[in-house]
């Protein structure tokens, strides 16, 4: 659970001050991993080098987390990624939303690796809207997200897209659904976007 440390929820379960990397079992992957990086001439908000402060946070219960995002110019997104530390098992589902709640786009995550970025491709791209904020997410059945806590004090700008100052966002719950929470941590959710 979430807990206050006076300067909004903090990541992590209560009586947890800090990040606590753990390992578990992860089972090998089966069949062909897609690419950890776009090969499609998309963009995204990270880049190959950036990494997470904590690749599994000790956080055990059932969350869907992403980010809050808006591009600069007119384009489509194609699909949704998330980085993975080894402890985060199981079936993932990436989802992207209106800041209102609706659903745009959702599928589940094929051939994982054990850890690593995480791509999932979209059956149609979806149109977004230069200017407009938009939410991408995924969720994870066993908790274990990665995290940068106070990674999104302050904007994070890759033109032509921009994570919003505050612009992590969650919500607990065994099924997907739309992450309505706020938080300034970095939940490394990402999406995959092009000019038509």
């Amino acid at each position: 659970m979430f807990v206050s440390d006076g300067g909004g929820p903090t990541p992590g379960p209560t009586g947890s001050p800090s990040p606590t990397p753990s390992a578990s079992p992860t089972p090998s992957p089966t069949g062909t991993s897609p690419p950890p990086w776009p090969t499609d001439g998309s963009v995204t908000i990270f880049t190959p080098t950036d990494n997470p402060a904590s690749p599994n946070w000790s956080d055990r219960s059932a969350v869907e987390v992403g980010v809050r995002f808006r591009s600069d110019v007119n384009g489509v997104v194609t699909g949704v990624r998330f980085y993975k530390g080894p402890a985060n098992t199981g079936v993932h589902t990436g989802s992207l939303w209106t800041t209102g709640g609706q659903l745009l786009a959702s599928g589940t995550f094929q051939n994982e690796s054990g850890s690593g970025w995480q791509t999932l491709t979209f059956a149609q791209p979806v149109g977004v809207t230069a200017g407009t904020t938009y939410v991408a997410s995924y969720h994870t059945a066993v908790g274990y997200y990665a995290v940068t806590v106070g990674a999104f004090n302050n904007p994070l700008d890759r033109p032509p897209l921009h994570a919003s100052a505050n612009g992590g966002v969650y919500r607990y719950g065994a099924g997907s659904a739309y992450p309505s929470e706020g938080t300034p941590h970095n939940y490394w959710v990402d999406v995959m976007f092009r000019t038509p």
